[in-house]
């Protein structure tokens, strides 16, 4: 399979013909030849946006919530198949893509379609940004483009998106889509490539406002291109994610779900909890149970199955994992169950590590990857002490006791809390506190980040 770039509604190669290669998360296979852009296909592709820009501009609201449902429409006709394509690429359940990402994309388009209308006060006016730079990471990646596209097309900027080269189906997914749908050629460029070329979208001059998602190092590149220039900026960066086990929580039948926001994604989502606390009065019996469960889990080896056990993206995730599991062993945390896998493909076995110091970098630091810290705690308030300390503070999971659990939740610096549930499908787009956002994090189509508002005087 070939995997280009999408500009002026055609699929075609990088200008210099290079290639990458994407491997099958499963097996460790070839999956795709891509094209490998650099600078010069994202001025090409910024060319033909400034050309689009100029008719798109004039679309009325009502004209661009069609072209949003058009799409919508496009989306759930091929729902299924786009759900398997994703979750190959992406080594992850074709029934969590479907639910969390493909059915998450197709109700945004058709909730901000809805919602575009004129304004109502004569004296308030909406204006595209401009051209609008789209990036991010990997994971449900259909998803985080559409939930930033849909407003930036509903407020009638173009966009430039650059892909993920960990996930470069998505160019062929919803470029095949736009294709169908009856948005104009050119008002949707998307683009393949390494990071270089997301440098290249974030600095260039002829982008006003860059929306990008992805790990903490990405983040802070973005920003050191784009702040200089005074750009519109919406970052959403890295998650550390705590999870929590209270006094009089049936953990024993819950504990299928209490492990799923680890397990659904191998600690590599921003939606996935990399600690858990549990009272020390219940850890015994948690930690026996725990361990019984993680020993018995088989490998997903296919999108279609039920396996709860899923690959890493890329055999230098592996890698990393077993380097930051390493070095918690020499700060003299413990494995208590995990590690190195034999299976084919890149898997890495679920790892809990016990007694990790709380200055350990792990304990504040995202990990990207399956690794669980588990802490004991004397006292319920000791969870809030600990969480707390890291310099992230994306979402959070609290299971137990209604009162309890919220008093716990409120205490969390955490932007999103679940309680008793996860339910990644279900929440908006999260933007952290702390380092985990930055930012003008207004994701409304008529808010400050996709249009110019100009206000009108003397009327």
């Amino acid at each position: 399979m070939e995997l280009s770039n999408f500009i002026g509604g055609e699929f075609v190669p990088a200008e210099s013909k290079s290639t990458f290669s994407k491997f099958n998360p499963f097996t460790g296979q070839l999956l795709a030849s891509v094209s490998s852009s650099d600078a010069m296909d994202v001025v090409k592709a910024l060319q033909v946006a400034k050309k689009a820009a100029l008719g798109f501009k004039d679309t009325t609201t009502e004209q661009r919530a069609d072209l949003l449902n058009s799409l919508a429409q496009a989306l759930q006709n091929d729902a299924d198949q786009i759900a398997y394509e994703e979750a190959l690429h992406q080594g992850l359940p074709h029934s969590f893509v479907l639910k969390n990402s493909v059915e998450v994309a197709v109700r945004v388009l058709r909730d901000i379609a809805e919602d575009v209308r004129p304004a109502q006060d004569s004296q308030i006016r909406y204006q595209p940004s401009g051209i609008v730079g789209i990036i991010t990471s990997w994971c449900c990646s259909l998803r985080l483009i559409v939930e930033r596209m849909a407003p930036a097309l509903a407020a009638g900027n173009v966009v430039v998106v650059k892909v993920s080269e960990q996930s470069p189906i998505t160019a062929k997914i919803l470029g095949e889509c736009l294709q169908k749908s009856r948005i104009p050629a050119g008002v949707v460029n998307i683009l393949q490539g390494s990071a270089e070329v997301a440098q290249v979208i974030a600095g260039h001059p002829s982008i006003r406002a860059v929306t990008a998602a992805g790990k903490t190092s990405t983040i802070e590149a973005i920003a050191k291109v784009a702040l200089p220039q005074f750009k519109k900026l919406q970052l959403s960066g890295g998650a550390k994610n705590p999870s929590a086990v209270l006094a009089e929580t049936d953990f024993k039948s819950l504990l299928p779900e209490i492990l799923r926001p680890f397990l659904m994604g191998q600690g590599q989502m921003c939606w996935n909890v990399s600690q858990l606390f549990v009272l020390e009065s219940l850890a015994p019996e948690f930690l026996t149970a725990l361990k019984d469960y993680l020993t018995t889990l088989r490998p997903l080896k296919d999108p279609r199955g039920s396996e709860t056990w899923t690959p890493l993206i890329s055999e230098a995730s592996v890698r990393n994992i077993d380097q930051k599991i390493q070095s918690g062993v020499g700060e003299h945390g413990k494995i208590f169950v995990g590690g190195p896998a034999e299976e084919a493909g890149y898997f890495y076995r679920p790892t809990v590590m016990l007694d990790l110091p709380h200055c350990s970098l792990l304990q504040q630091d995202e990990l990207h990857g399956p690794l669980l810290l588990v802490t004991p705690v004397k006292y319920q308030h000791e969870i809030q002490k600990w969480a707390n300390t890291s310099y992230l503070a994306h979402s959070a999971v609290i299971w137990g006791p209604t009162e309890k659990a919220l008093k716990v939740a409120s205490s969390l610096d955490a932007a999103h809390v679940w309680l008793n549930s996860w339910t990644p499908g279900e929440a908006p787009v999260v933007f952290g506190h702390k380092q985990s956002s930055f930012g003008n994090l207004d994701m409304s189509w008529n808010g400050s980040f996709y249009s110019d508002v100009k206000k009108l005087a003397g009327l």
